[in-house]
């Protein structure tokens, strides 16, 4: 799915919108980091159904000041890094301001490759520029520009030694090749095997403008509009395999995403209010390409006789372009009432509409004048690429969405709240070419929405040197959309259709403590924990007629890689830890205007299921439906079901009046985790 469902906003402009879906805020000399859960959109920005992070940078000031860090780190597991970031603030007049920051980062990364490849070090360069001019009192102009150029190597990943459904259909093997190394569960968390020189390159710059003008002491108008600009580069050994270059993949992505808010804030008594509206549009353009490498017929360990035909190297063989645009206009609105001085009620609403428009040129393989008929390998030789029919269409969503809530203020320092609020993210159209007859296939997928309901409340006692706060929620989804990813013809890897799915109905409950204390002037702890519970209540919705066979009482599997029909009711809702818990303590010296302090952390994660096929596992252990392949799946839920972990983290320095002096050491106890298994296809297996 195109469209976000976590907003993420820097200095009220949204950046989650970026086209690559990579939102990079660049978080040196930050002011303050908001977390809002649940569904936003009625007092600013974009709709965001999943809640949202605001973020605000510091301002310039009318000082000359800045400060220098130089950092660099060493890994047990390989490499190291070196940085250094900086910032300066410039008073350019009593009215106009600037403040510059800068980082850079060198690394050799934290995974080595044994094969002829390069490895997975980065260079990355992020500057930022925030100026404020201010002509008068009541006139404000904040402006930002910001470059980001990163460059990367390799993934940063290890295999598993477990195939996904994907490379078992295309290849039609079952046991992941070793190559040289071994694999997770064989004590291999840092090092993999690749033969190309492998790139990941983003380059984005955005540009932001906020104009407020105050009319008197009770009302402000604002503007923001900004524009993201972003080209991504990826080339990458997609075979995975070192010293058998079989497969290549290539993706070039290049984004535009604009919009222009305006509201209106009303800071009266006993009200409270905001009015707005907003236009904005993202486009992405994508180029992909899994492609036949140098050597297609390589033998490997375990299949001598190759994987491919002797295809020409260069031939495509999921090759595509594809377009995206969304355009969106919203209006908002959202009043506070301060009945008395311990009562408020609140209620905000918005509407939103949203066009999405979707292409895709799709290319296929088949023989050209071949010299000889197959299997010889000439015929394969004489393998080109043909152009499949294009496929274009357009959906659009509306759907308006309420919150609603009350705090009181039980005395000073204690307040209870309630809030009920709805969220919202537009559908769209997945897109492929149907069977042997490359029908052009537009399948649309609905808005998915969701209902949240939250109490709760937020205290400080013992003279301010304790803070605890604690929430319940359950949020109600219909239709939440979920990814699916098969071959509209079996084993044809050109037929790729990356589906999205509506699952009718879905649920979490949860609750969350957080506590931070300070006993005496030298100690504070702290922490919080989260309790999650996620259930999916019903499989993908259909119409039964006798055209859909697999349609039953309304409801019927998704078919996902290899042809596979599976039911996801029941299960949880995938990256949903069922507990978490961050803990805290730190004592802190002071010696004359300067102080010594150490701190130690704690971070624990219960398992999760990263995507659907994960969730699925043991419904996809038998003989595949396109190829009867069967995959060997030796180490049971290994590595579907992320193992949980345990964190332990150490830090201590010394603070002098201009110089600081940190030291830290993450993974204290040394702990073998990772925390998804997202990246799938290759030989060797799922990536870690």
């Amino acid at each position: 799915a195109f469209v976000n469902s976590v907003g993420i906003y820097l200095d009220e402009f949204s950046i989650a919108s970026v086209p690559n879906g990579v939102a990079n805020p660049f978080l040196p000399d930050m002011e303050r980091v908001e977390v809002l859960r649940g569904p936003q959109g009625t007092t600013f920005g974009r709709n965001a159904l999943g809640g949202a992070l605001n973020l605000t940078s510091k301002a310039p000031t009318d000082k000359y000041e800045g400060w220098v860090k130089v950092g660099a780190e060493t890994y047990d597991t390989h490499g190291n890094t070196e940085n250094i970031a900086a910032v300066y603030n410039i008073p350019v007049s009593e009215t106009f301001r600037l403040r510059a920051v800068g980082m850079y980062e060198d690394s050799t990364g934290m995974v080595k490759n044994v094969g002829p490849g390069n490895g997975a070090g980065h260079k990355w360069l992020n500057l930022r520029l925030r100026g404020s001019w201010t002509p008068s009192d009541a006139t404000r102009l904040n402006f930002s520009v910001l470059y980001g150029k990163e460059h990367q190597g390799a993934d940063e990943t290890v295999p598993s030694g477990v195939l996904d459904l994907d490379t078992t259909d295309t290849f039609g093997v079952g046991t992941a090749v070793n190559p040289g190394m071994g694999f997770w569960l064989n004590g291999n968390q840092s090092s993999y095997s690749a033969d190309l020189q492998q790139r990941n390159d983003l380059r984005t710059v955005i540009a932001t403008a906020n104009l407020a003008q105050d009319f008197g002491e009770h009302l402000t108008w604002k503007n923001i509009a900004g524009v993201i600009d972003s080209k991504n580069h990826r080339f990458f050994d997609n075979d995975l395999v070192g010293n058998a270059d079989i497969l290549s993949r290539t993706n070039d992505y290049t984004g535009k995403s604009y919009s222009f808010e305006t509201r209106l804030e009303g800071h009266g008594t006993p009200v409270t209010w905001t009015v707005g509206a907003m236009y904005a549009q993202d486009k992405q353009d994508q180029f992909n390409d899994v492609a036949v490498s140098s050597d297609p017929t390589a033998a490997l360990p375990g299949y001598p006789g190759g994987l491919l035909p002797p295809f020409p190297p260069g031939l495509g063989l999921a090759l595509n372009t594809k377009h995206y645009k969304v355009s969106s206009v919203a209006g908002f609105g959202d009043v506070t009432w301060h009945a008395t001085d311990k009562a408020e009620l609140f209620a905000g609403l918005r509407f939103t509409h949203d066009k999405v428009t979707r292409g895709l040129q799709a290319y296929g393989i088949a023989p050209n004048n071949p010299p000889s008929p197959p299997p010889t390998a000439g015929f394969f030789q004489s393998f080109v690429n043909f152009a499949r029919p294009v496929v274009n269409g357009d959906a659009s969503f509306n759907d308006t969405t309420p919150r609603i809530g009350a705090r009181y203020q039980l005395h000073d320092d204690v307040s209870v709240y309630a809030t009920v609020s709805k969220g919202y993210k537009a559908g769209g159209l997945s897109m492929g070419n149907a069977g042997g007859t490359n029908a052009p296939l537009a399948q649309p997928f609905n808005k998915e929405t969701m209902w949240n309901y939250e109490i709760g409340f937020k205290s400080e006692f013992a003279d301010h040197r304790v803070r605890l706060n604690a929430s319940l929620f359950v949020m109600r989804w219909k239709d939440l959309q979920m990814e699916a990813f098969r071959f509209l013809v079996p084993g044809d890897l050109s037929t790729n259709f990356e589906q999205t799915v509506n699952l009718p109905k879905a649920e979490a409950k949860g609750a969350e403590i957080e506590l931070t204390a300070r006993p005496t002037e030298h100690i504070t702890f702290g922490g919080s924990i989260g309790f999650l519970n996620t259930e999916i209540l019903e499989d993908q919705a259909c119409a039964v007629s006798a055209l859909d066979p697999d349609c039953i009482g309304g409801h019927k599997k998704s078919t996902i890689t290899g042809g596979f029909q599976v039911s996801v009711k029941g299960l949880p809702i995938p990256n949903s830890p069922k507990s978490t818990l961050n803990l805290f303590s730190e004592y802190r010296m002071p010696f004359g205007n300067n102080a010594a302090w150490a701190r130690v952390e704690y971070t624990h994660r219960d398992p999760v299921y990263s995507d659907i096929e994960g969730l699925t596992w043991q419904q996809t252990t038998g003989p595949s439906p396109n190829s009867g392949t069967v995959r060997a799946l030796p180490y049971g839920d290994f590595p579907y079901k992320v193992p949980a972990f345990d964190v332990f983290n150490l830090r201590g320095g010394v603070d002098l009046e201009h110089l600081s002096f940190n030291v830290y050491v993450l993974n204290l106890t040394g702990e073998d985790y990772y925390t998804g298994s997202y990246q799938k296809f290759g030989l060797s297996g799922i990536r870690l």
